[in-house]
């Protein structure tokens, strides 16, 4: 190598504005010396200058590699750093638009102080139950149910009943932060925008005066819940009993408002007090509701509300009183909750204290105590996590089912025998019949 020589070693594209000119490196381990020359806007030349009297070959492959690495470093730093500026600039233009939105809100509020109170009032609720609740924990019993109906259903003392389990569609909560069945890029893609767009609603709500509306609190229906409803709704329409199992035929028969083979034709409608539990309930049996418009009426319970602490489960609805619609219910949907819902037995939003063990006793006291829900069949319709509870409760320890482990799809539809008993220290004592369960639609 020459005198003096220079040696092009990298070049790379670098942020436009650098703040890089023109320097020159010296290495005091050799007589080279490093020259960073920004050839135009976007591109910078490295330039390695060395005396070959003094500078040894391994020392000067030493600094040409340190300098490749800097400047791909550089490269990869830029890509790095996406998220951050994102970030930032995310915050900078929050903190631009936070003033005018909250002087808005303000103002709306103070426009309608009634309505604002109202939805205070469910903000309230929502932190009560995220912090203090423990809906969801409670001491699982060592009793196994078998061991009190050791005869079976031969049992004088036993009374059944057939119990139908049908769960609501898919809601705008589980829209914004369930995955659901999309796939796991669809979610992480969709996510953001989808939180964007619900919290954007919920603000619309509250500063238009809709106090009862609410995306996140006692959550309706999302568009794709609305659908499956539907298409329990077309099952049962377009399915002929001819072609079922006798049992399956039975639980389609009830379920529509048919006539049975034992002469049996009421089955009690019945719905969690959340909105879109009623909601399923009056599409996906919209057709018998029409039927029997007289003297059909869904039957509103708080004992079925889902066991979560999240605002989604959260009731609107007070107790005894009409039901709240919302705003993705059609309206006939608003007029089945108007006319043809039974709120007699509603007792509002479960108390911060209840849990779902708690609620799951008190309907099944209510199922066979003869005076509140005197029918012999029910159709349930509520939640998933309430009905895995159940089942995990009220099958035999030692039989194996997928009701146990997995949630019922969206919409999907169950059925099952019912047993109650006395024992002898008077307490009442509750098991499914493992042999009756049916899946009729939709399955686990």
């Amino acid at each position: 190598m020459n005198s003096a020589e220079e040696m092009v070693v990298e070049s790379a594209e670098i942020w436009k504005g650098s703040t890089l000119h023109n320097q020159e490196v010296e290495n005091p381990s050799t007589d080279c010396s490093l020259s960073y020359n920004k050839s135009s806007s976007s591109v910078i030349k490295i330039s390695l200058t060395c005396d070959a009297a003094t500078a040894e070959p391994s020392q000067v492959l030493l600094v040409y590699r340190v300098s490749s690495i800097t400047v791909k470093m550089g490269l990869v730093g830029q890509i790095m750093s996406l998220p951050n500026m994102l970030f930032w600039y995310g915050a900078w233009f929050t903190a631009s638009v936070a003033r005018p939105i909250a002087l808005a809100t303000v103002l709306c509020l103070l426009a309608n102080p009634k309505a604002a109170q109202t939805k205070l009032k469910l903000f309230a609720t929502t932190f009560q139950f995220l912090f203090l609740s423990k809906d969801k924990k409670w001491k699982k019993t060592a009793e196994d149910p078998a061991s009190f109906f050791k005869d079976g259903e031969d049992d004088p003392k036993v009374t059944k009943k057939t119990v139908i389990f049908l769960r609501h569609g898919e809601s705008t909560w589980n829209d914004t932060f369930n995955k659901g069945d999309r796939k796991l890029s669809a979610f992480i893609m969709g996510f953001f925008p989808g939180v964007f767009k619900s919290f954007a609603t919920e603000w619309y709500f509250l500063v238009s005066g809709q106090c009862y509306e609410s995306w996140f609190f006692d959550s309706p229906l999302s568009a794709k819940g609305i659908s499956q409803a539907e298409a329990v709704a077309k099952f049962l329409r377009d399915t002929d009993p001819k072609f079922a199992t006798p049992k399956e035929a039975r639980l389609l028969k009830l379920i529509v408002g048919e006539e049975t083979d034992d002469n049996n034709r009421k089955c009690q409608l019945i719905s969690s007090n959340l909105r879109r539990a009623i909601s399923t309930c009056s599409i996906a049996l919209q057709d018998r509701l029409d039927k029997y418009a007289k003297d059909d009426k869904i039957l509103i319970l708080e004992e079925l509300q889902e066991a979560s602490i999240n605002p989604d489960a959260l009731s609107i609805a007070p107790a005894k009183a009409p039901l709240v619609t919302a705003f993705t219910d059609s309206d006939r949907v608003k007029e089945i909750y108007s006319t043809q819902s039974d709120t007699s037995l509603n007792k509002g939003n479960k108390p911060l204290d209840s849990n779902g063990l708690k609620r799951m006793q008190s309907f099944c006291k209510l199922l066979f105590d003869g005076e509140h829900i005197p029918a012999q069949n029910v159709l349930c319709t509520g939640h998933s996590y309430w009905f895995r509870a159940f089942f995990q409760t009220y099958l035999p320890k030692d039989f194996e089912h997928v009701s146990k482990k997995k949630k019922l799809i969206n919409g999907g539809v169950v059925g099952f025998t019912m047993w109650h008993k006395k024992a002898d220290n008077g307490d009442d004592k509750y098991m499914i019949d493992p042999k009756s369960l049916v899946i009729l639609y939709g399955g686990f």
